[in-house]
């Protein structure tokens, strides 16, 4: 066979051998693939049974978009005034430095941001942070028209502000059901970034229930949607275009979008117009009352099931809950058969009731279920369902295992360092490493109960302790003082080791 021949038949078998190979393992005779499978399906970028692009969505909610600008002035202080001796005496400058006054200078600011029209007859909805201390505020709309708007109301504790401009066609947005948006699901965030006019982002809902310390009433949605500067106030939408949250805060460290961005979700939104609508503020309910997540070592320390539902740490003595009966240890888990997932939850709940409403509160008290009904009083300036600041784990004891150095608190020893009760144990030191340390303990905080036994001496500790080692956690009761003298009552866990 010469070189000709031998080359075709090489390449012949070549050719059947790739047609083999092609046939086996498109999965015809092969045994490694089940007979029902499938050929693999690749993600295109749009899930399944949504549009191929936003663009439909866009078109239908830009319209009802603004962009804001409003105009203050920021009070700053000088030092100036003439001299007897003429601005240009030798003497000049000494006079200025030691015997001119303060002058209070009124500085020009201006703020931008974005809103969008809630009603045909002119309403818009935007950051409160948007237009605070604003004396002038213009909006700009999609078709070009310009209008003066008035603050109907503001609400600094969610961020939230109302305006109102004339007019009776206006395109506007429908506020939808926040509470039924998924994590994962398509949202655009529309507005003004960085004054770059009626901009439209992508991206999806990457988590629900966000605490920031931006808004004291605000459970925020976070998005990957890209939000900067001036996109503040404007609209988050789903897409059937409707308005599930408010945009409003980024983390980045750059001051630009890097994906973490944060919307106030849209059944506050709904609360709060209704109240600015009605009266220009926001009147919240008030319980008396100060409330705490449950961690790990509360849920063991308390025996509780988990760890859902708000942990009453102090109750304000004369207040509303006081006098329907709450206790401290107490731990809410219903709100008018609501359940309710941590303190946040209560506290929002709690602050959108009416005052002189009446809640009913489902109570887990000593691993017993109980209903406590309140009448809730109106929040004052100084009232609040707060949360105690630094907030840990775990909590410590009197051995130094655990990491603390105490001492009894006298009368003696409470007038020796200016503290205004007596009674308990005083934290002297925490070991930096320790369980105490790990908990959030710190000095000066003074230890009053224990697993609610009240503790005066180091061995009414070291009893309480013993006995809780089988439970595997103890619950301290404390005590502090802020600058002004009030007393702040918190309650700590310590998983015992």
């Amino acid at each position: 066979m010469n070189d000709k021949k031998r080359w075709l038949f090489g390449t012949l078998f070549l050719l059947i051998g790739f047609a083999l190979g092609a046939w086996f393992f498109s999965g015809v005779l092969n045994p490694r693939r089940p007979a029902y499978s499938t050929l693999p399906v690749y993600a295109s970028g749009v899930p399944a049974g949504e549009p191929s692009d936003f663009s439909t969505t866009a078109e239908k909610v830009t319209p009802g978009v603004v962009k804001i600008l409003s105009e203050g002035f920021m009070e700053t202080e000088s030092r100036s005034g003439g001299t007897p001796f003429g601005e240009d005496d030798l003497f000049g400058d000494f006079w200025r430095r030691f015997f001119s006054v303060p002058q209070q200078r009124n500085v020009p600011v201006q703020g931008f941001g974005s809103g969008f029209f809630i009603s045909a007859d002119g309403y818009i909805v935007t950051n409160n942070h948007v237009v605070e201390k604003a004396q002038k505020v213009t909006v700009s709309t999609f078709d070009g028209n310009e209008y003066k708007a008035k603050i109907v109301g503001t609400d600094p504790k969610t961020d939230l502000a109302l305006l109102k401009v004339e007019g009776k066609s206006f395109p506007f947005l429908p506020l939808g059901d926040s509470s039924t948006v998924r994590v994962g699901e398509w949202v655009l965030a529309v507005g003004n970034p960085l004054q770059t006019e009626f901009t439209v982002t992508a991206g999806i809902i990457s988590a629900k229930g966000r605490q920031l310390d931006t808004a004291e009433y605000a459970d925020y949605i976070q998005t990957d949607a890209a939000i900067n500067r001036g996109n503040s106030g404007g609209p988050l939408v789903n897409l059937r275009g409707e308005v599930i949250g408010v945009n409003s805060v980024i983390l980045s460290p750059n001051q630009g979008s890097v994906g973490i961005g944060f919307a106030i979700p849209s059944n506050i939104v709904k609360t709060i117009v209704t109240a600015l609508k009605g009266s220009g503020k926001v009147e919240r309910g008030y319980m008396g009352v100060s409330i705490q997540d449950i961690g790990p070592a509360d849920k063991e320390a308390l025996g509780l099931a988990s760890t859902t539902g708000a942990l009453i740490a102090q109750v304000v003595p004369g207040g509303p809950a006081d006098t329907a009966g709450l206790k401290a240890y107490d731990v809410v888990v219903k709100c008018n058969s609501e359940p309710i997932k941590n303190a946040t939850a209560l506290k929002l709940k709690i602050g959108s009731t009416k005052p002189g409403q009446v809640v009913t509160l489902g109570v887990l008290r000593d691993g017993k279920s109980r209903d406590i009904s309140i009448k809730v009083s109106k929040l004052g300036d100084k009232g609040d369902e707060s949360l105690p600041a630094d907030k840990g784990d775990a909590v410590s004891n009197v051995s130094e295992e655990l990491g603390l150095t105490l001492t009894a608190l006298t009368s003696k020893v409470a007038e020796n360092y200016g503290i205004p009760y007596k009674g308990g144990l005083l934290i002297m030191d925490v070991k930096p490493l320790s369980p105490a340390y790990d908990a959030g303990l710190q000095k000066g905080l003074i230890i009053v109960e224990a697993n609610r036994t009240k503790v005066d001496t180091l061995q009414d500790l070291n009893r309480v302790v013993a006995a809780a080692k089988s439970r595997g956690a103890v619950l301290f009761r404390l005590v502090a003082f802020d600058n002004s003298g009030s007393k702040i009552e918190l309650l700590r866990s310590l998983r015992l080791r």
